[in-house]
Formats: structure tokens, C-alpha cells, sequence
């Protein structure tokens, strides 16, 4: 296991530098120039060239990607063009955010997702197994954004039960509970019927299987059949989109950041992609893909601890 795990970060390493190579040269080759935003519409001509000696734009394309790959291995992230702040103190203030909206919304698709998908594979064919995939359909169907919108508009703005946006605090505290209920709602509804019709689909397949058959022949109890013997083995296919889901979210989550004015690191790099502030711009989409990576290599342990059979040894 050590040496698959080793094998794995060398691999992340390589995905990584092939990541921020394609991320550095779409920047490059993007139309504009941040020179002349930074610069202003009343600026001169040598105004922006001096800005772009000072940004060091001037440079080949490599020069430019050696420089960053250098600031990278010192844990440099490299400095806003916007703000004119370190890129990493300002990650360090949006990335939480980001990750509380992203386990708000888990947790919600969790909770809601996997008990329908488990009761309507043993109430198969019945009216709450076809009301339950209905509604599976429809979340799957309904923007996460436009949900949003709704659930601001009902229960912000007429019921005002909850704020319209924002967030200062965690997911577990009072405060934090009513700052992630809606975006968690609106981000997680649409996870949360992936989750009920693949977790119905897993039940149903190790329903079928011959030791389910084995164990209610010899007299076991129904909960158990299901809880112990059938949902342990239906977890495989679940982790597998946990982990992908989760991963996704964190990347994904910039929409409900914006509906619900959320301080977090996709609505960060919205606003950089807007400016051309190309160092922020890298730097986010690098944060994602190391997070992605990572959740990944964790699922891939987390087989082996659920299933003793699979091993990464050969």
C-alpha cells in the first residue's frame, strides 16, 4: 500500500506541472491584456508598456512559466494583479468557505440521497420507489443556480427565515447552520439525486446476489440482510461518486457562490478571470486540481479499508 500511495503522489507531481503548464498557456494565448486593464482607459501608451516591463509580460512564454514554476517550489503563489496582495493569504481567506459550502452541500446530498435510493430499492415497484425516482428526476433536472434564486426568494426574502447570502461562519455552528442551509440545499439537490438512483441501482444489484438469498434462507433478520450484509457492499460504487462528487464541488461550487454572494475561492476566480488577473486565475485552478487529486488517492484507500479483497500491491 506504501508504495502505491508513493507511486500516486509521483504521479500527482507530474499531473500537477501538466496541469499548470495548459493553465499557464490558455493565459497566455487568451485575447486581452491585463497591462492595459490594470493601466486604465486614460493611460498612455508607455504607461502600459511600463506596466508590462513591470509585470514582466515582455518576456518569452517560458521565461514567464519558469519564473512561476520557481515561485511555486518556494510556496509562492504569486501576488494579485487586482489587489496587489499575496495570491496564498488570499486563498487561505476563501478556500474555507469553499470547503464548508462543498460539506454543506455533501451532507445534504448524503442525507437525503442515500436513505431514498436504499428504501425505494426494498420498496421496489411500489408508489414511494416511483414517487422517489420522480423527484430524482427533477433534481437532476433543475439548474443548482435558478434553485437558488427560488430558495432566496421564498425563504430569504418573503419567509426571512434564513440571510440571502454570505457566510462567516463553520457549517456546525448556529450561525453557520442558516448561512449553509439554502446554498447547501441548492448545490446539493441536484448531488442528491445522482446519490438516490445510484444507491438504489447498487441495492438492488446486491439484493440479487446469491448470499442475500444464503442469509435470508438461514433465517436472518430483514434489517440486518439489508444494513449489514447488502448496504456494505452496495458502499463501493457510492464512494467512488462521493469522492468524484466532492472533488467536482469544490471546482464547481463558484455558481451558488455568486447567487448566494459567498466569499469563496470559485467566485474569487470569476472575479480574476473578469480582469485578466492571470497569477489568481492559475493559482485557483491549481488549488482545485491538487484537492481533486487528493480526494481521489483518499478514496482509493478508503477501498481497501471497506473491502479487505482489493489490494494495490501487484
Amino acid at each position: 500500500m506504501q508504495k502505491y500511495i508513493a507511486k500516486r503522489l509521483f504521479q500527482m507531481v507530474i499531473m500537477v506541472i501538466g496541469i499548470t503548464f495548459i493553465v499557464f498557456g490558455s493565459l497566455y494565448l487568451a485575447p486581452g491584456d491585463p497591462a492595459e486593464i490594470l493601466a486604465g482607459e486614460s493611460a498612455t501608451i508607455s504607461d502600459i508598456e511600463n506596466i508590462r516591463e513591470y509585470l514582466g509580460l515582455n518576456e518569452p512564454f517560458f521565461v514567464q512559466y519558469g519564473k512561476y514554476l520557481e515561485g511555486l517550489l518556494h510556496g509562492d503563489l504569486g501576488t494579485s494583479l487586482q489587489s496587489r496582495q499575496p495570491i496564498l493569504d488570499e486563498i487561505k481567506i476563501r478556500f474555507p468557505n469553499t470547503v464548508n459550502l462543498t460539506i454543506g452541500s455533501m451532507l445534504i446530498a448524503v442525507i437525503i440521497g442515500v436513505p431514498l435510493g436504499i428504501i425505494s430499492a426494498i420498496k421496489r415497484n411500489s408508489i414511494l420507489d416511483y414517487m422517489a425516482t420522480t423527484t430524482a428526476l427533477f433534481g437532476v433536472s433543475i439548474p443548482n443556480f435558478w434553485l437558488g434564486i427560488m430558495l432566496i426568494l421564498i425563504f430569504s426574502v418573503k419567509l426571512g427565515w434564513f440571510p440571502t447570502g454570505g457566510m462567516t461562519h463553520w457549517f456546525y455552528t448556529p450561525t453557520g447552520i442558516k448561512q449553509i442551509i439554502l446554498p447547501s440545499i441548492a448545490l446539493g439537490g441536484r448531488i442528491a439525486a445522482i446519490f438516490m438512483r445510484l444507491s438504489r441501482s447498487a441495492m438492488l444489484e446486491v439484493m440479487q446476489s446469491d448470499y442475500i438469498r444464503t442469509a435470508r434462507a438461514k433465517g436472518v433478520k430483514e434489517r440486518v440482510v439489508i444494513w449489514v450484509h447488502a448496504f456494505k457492499n452496495a458502499l463501493t460504487p457510492l464512494i467512488t461518486v462521493f469522492g468524484t462528487t466532492f472533488g467536482a464541488l469544490l471546482g464547481g461550487a463558484m455558481i451558488s457562490e455568486q447567487v448566494f454572494a459567498i466569499n469563496g475561492l470559485g467566485r474569487y476566480m470569476i472575479n480574476a478571470i473578469y480582469v485578466r488577473d492571470y497569477p489568481a486565475v492559475q493559482s485557483s485552478v491549481l488549488v482545485f486540481a491538487v484537492a481533486f487529486i487528493l480526494i481521489t488517492l483518499l478514496v482509493d484507500i478508503i477501498y481497501v479499508l471497506i473491502d479487505p479483497r482489493i489490494s494495490y500491491e501487484s
